[in-house]
């Protein structure tokens, strides 16, 4: 079989990524043959390479993108790079319906440390987290396969770490509104987590819905212990503090919602 009908064939099969050997193996040639035919392929927009070692095959009607959207492949690039992951963040809030303000990157948390990278119209950012075995997910089923996602709760917490990656202060407020949380299963995603990231989540859910029954929330935060937490992370500690949260209110916020 030549790569060139092979690539159209998979395709129609319902394969999105394949290996070398695996594609050495359909198409009854070596591994250097696949280098050599992929070398075309790639120039002409047939398919990608996310991660060494791993091809994305790209359908007709993506090949003037040069890659297929990131919940096409993210499971099995993580699952060959052997890392731990979810979808996080603004992209994780999209995929609950808080699509308002959709991020232009494909954001993803991981167990360990992995490098960006842009492929075609993809931009994939990674955060790591130690503790990712902790935080509450969920599976979805994506176009291609499974996806593993944040839940509501976990995106509530890890915006509030990672203001700066999810928008900004006043794209979180707007978010926050958009996302159905679950008071009791964000309280125990809260437990395992920084009393810093506690106290700005909370604060950030009381600001956007003041009627919000966060009392358990708050007493996770421990407002009365410790240094205060800037609202804005490296933003500096001038403010009005918050004392209910122990939160420094360290930026100008729009008009309350």
């Amino acid at each position: 079989m030549t790569f060139a009908s092979l690539w159209d064939e998979l395709l129609a099969e319902g394969v999105v990524t394949i290996t070398p050997e695996e594609l050495a193996a359909r198409a009854g040639r070596s591994v250097d043959a696949v280098y050599r035919s992929v070398h075309t392929a790639k120039r002409d927009q047939r398919l990608f390479s996310p991660t060494h070692g791993l091809y994305v095959l790209v359908p007709p009607e993506y090949r003037s993108w040069g890659a297929v959207p990131g919940d096409w492949f993210i499971d099995d690039m993580m699952r060959h790079l052997g890392h731990p992951y979810y979808v996080g963040l603004l992209t994780a809030a999209a995929r609950h319906g808080a699509s308002h303000h959709p991020s232009h990157v494909f954001q993803v948390v991981s167990s360990s440390r992995v490098r960006d990278r842009e492929v075609g119209g993809v931009r994939l950012r990674f955060y790591q987290a130690s503790d990712i075995a902790e935080r509450p997910v969920v599976e979805q089923i994506g176009p291609t396969g499974r996806i593993i996602v944040a839940t509501p709760e976990t995106c509530v917490l890890d915006v509030a770490e990672r203001p700066a990656q999810a928008g900004g202060i006043q794209t979180i407020v707007e978010l926050l509104g958009e996302l159905p949380i679950d008071g009791e299963a964000l309280v125990e995603a809260a437990a395992t987590r920084p009393r810093s990231v506690v106290r700005r989540a909370g604060w950030l859910l009381e600001y956007t819905d003041p009627g919000r029954r966060l009392k358990a929330l708050r007493a996770l935060a421990r407002a009365d212990e410790g240094d205060r937490t800037p609202l804005v992370p490296g933003g500096g500690r001038r403010g009005r503090t918050d004392q209910r949260w122990g939160v420094v209110v360290n930026t100008q916020l729009e008009p309350e919602p």
